[in-house]
This record gives structure tokens, sequence and C-alpha cells, in this order.
């Protein structure tokens, strides 16, 4: 009987082994990524934009129509009624317009209105109009007067002043009588005296007299009221530049504030952007090594299968060689 060795290269379960050194390379790589991520799946929050403060631009008052004012006044023979605006600011140009009626019968010498305004602290002569002068007027009669009042710039805060001035002449009469004798007169009247005892008759002279006096009236009245400063709006007015001076100064500094924050915005929403795509590929990342992890399982399982399979075989190699060298070890007999 003749036994042949065969050597170790020849033996099938070399490439099993190599099989088996390829399997335990990637299941070391693969327990390798297994390693914990250094990505964090927290979100960031959110911020929303900051936008910019543009400065207060004050809106100039508004000028209200002033409503028309109608006020009468008397004097002794005419009743003239004024109107005019309620109020005006200084500068301007306003319109007094009257309507003068007789009340009675009379030849007045003049009829005049005057319009003062308080400036520098004293009354000044704004307009002036005469209305009638050296006439004879009859009741029921009416002129309409207009007066175009230009208000001082530098008029103080008041109403105007109107005022109404007649003037006529009052002729107050005396009678006496002088006796004559000798001439007689159209303008005689007998007078009988006495009644008795002698029979002659005595005339008398009429001689009138008179005396003329002339008077007025004056009646004074308010008019447009001044919307001129006081010293109280003029504090007022420093203190409000003064805000006015601090709040651009705000406006300024907030939208310094507001530049530096979008363009910190403006980065951070591409650092945001930047990592929900690191996120997105890190959940992917994450999805393939979990099938990594599945396969390495199986590898690992499968290497062990095919240690303990390959050892089993060495074992058996290994027995069924140690009969085979006892034998070799015994000396031949010629047969």
């Amino acid at each position: 009987m003749k036994v042949t060795r065969t050597r170790l290269t020849d033996r099938t379960w070399v490439p099993l082994i190599a099989s088996v050194l390829i399997l335990s390379l990637l299941a070391i790589q693969g327990i390798q990524m297994w390693a914990p991520s250094a990505v964090n799946a927290v979100y960031p929050n959110n911020y929303g934009t900051f936008p910019a403060v543009q400065p207060m631009v004050e809106q100039p008052a508004q000028t209200i129509p002033a409503s028309d004012t109608v006020t009468s006044v008397s004097t002794d023979h005419f009743a003239v009624q004024f109107t005019f605006p309620a109020y005006a600011d200084p500068g301007n140009t306003v319109t007094i317009s009257t309507i003068t009626t007789t009340k009675a019968s009379k030849r007045v010498n003049s009829l005049s209105i005057d319009v003062f305004a308080y400036a520098n602290q004293q009354l000044s002569k704004a307009a002036s109009a005469t209305v009638l002068s050296d006439k004879q007027v009859y009741s029921g009669n009416t002129w309409q007067t207009t007066l175009t009042v230009t208000i001082p710039p530098n008029a103080n805060r008041s109403e105007m002043i109107g005022t109404v001035t007649e003037v006529w002449e009052e002729t107050t009469y005396s009678n006496y009588y002088s006796p004559d004798y000798w001439t007689y007169y159209p303008y005689y009247y007998p007078y009988y005296y006495p009644p008795y005892s002698h029979n002659y008759t005595i005339y008398y002279l009429y001689e009138p007299s008179y005396v003329t006096v002339e008077q007025s009236s004056q009646q004074t009245l308010p008019l447009t009221y001044v919307l001129a400063t006081t010293p109280e709006y003029e504090q007022l007015s420093v203190q409000h530049k003064a805000l006015q001076q601090e709040y651009d100064a705000l406006v300024a500094k907030h939208n310094e504030l507001t530049s530096q924050y979008n363009s910190l915005k403006s980065d951070y929403d591409q650092l945001t952007s930047k990592y929900n795509q690191l996120q997105s590929e890190h959940q992917a990342a994450t999805v393939e090594l979990g099938n990594y992890r599945i396969y390495t399982y199986v590898l690992i399982v499968v290497t062990v299968a095919l240690v303990v399979a390959l050892a089993f075989l060495v074992f058996q190699r290994r027995q069924a060689s140690e009969p085979a060298s006892a034998q070799d070890k015994q000396p031949r007999t010629a047969s």
C-alpha cells in the first residue's frame, strides 16, 4: 500500500484562508464606520428681518380756512355790520367788509372806519376808510365798504381793533324880541300892552339866534384774532428742535444697527443653507451607515462561520494525517 503526502500549498483550504482574511478586512472597515457622527441634528432658530426706520418728516400744519365772523355796532345815526375772518397769521392779508345803514335822517360831516393792530407792544393803524363825507343822509340808506388789511409780520398775539367814528354838527337856537316903534317889518306881530288904559300898538321884532357845535360818536369792536407766537411757544419750539435732533440721531443709530443686523442675517442664512445641506447629507450617510452596519453583521457572522469551518477542516486534516505518518514510520516488508 502506497501513501502519497500532499503539500500544504496544494490543499483546497488555502483559498478559504484568503477569503477569510479579505472578509476580516471588510469587517474592520465596517466597524470603523460605526463611529458616532460629529454632526448635531438640532436645527438653529430662524430669525426674521428687521426693517429700517425712516426719519420722521414733519408735515406742515394744515391751514384751516377761518370762518367769517359777523359783528354789528351802532353810532348815533348809523348801524355798521362787520364781516371778517375769525383768525389769521402775521403777514397775512385779510378782507373786512362792512354794511352801513342809516338809522335817522341827518347831515353828517364824516363817517370813517379804522383798523388797528397790536405790534411791538403798541397799537398801530393797519387800514382806514371814509364811508361818508359832508353828506345829507336819510333813514334806510346803505353803503358797502371793503377794507384790505395786511397784518404786520411783527404783530403780537392779540385781536385787531376796529373803530367807527361819526362826526356831525348840532345847532342850538335861541330867540329874543326887541321893540321897534317906527318901522314895520313883515315878521312883526302885534302885541297889545297893556290891554287897557291906552289904545296903542307895540310891535316886537323876532330875531333868531343859534349856536353850531360839532359832535362825534365812536364805537370800538374786536376784529380778527392774530395767531402770533408767544414766549411759551418759542420755548416749546426750542425743546421740540432739540428732541427732533435726538430722534434723528437715534434713527441714524438704529439704521446702522439694522444694516449690521441684515448683514449678519445674510451670513446666517448662508450658514443655515449650508447646514441644511450638510444635514441632508448627514441623514443620507446615516441611512447608508445603517445599511453598512447590517452588511457588516452579516460578514462577521459569515467570517466566524468560515473561521470555525476552517478550524474544523484543519483539525480533520491533522487527524487524518497522523495515522498516515504512523504507517510511514513502520518498516516496509517485501512482498
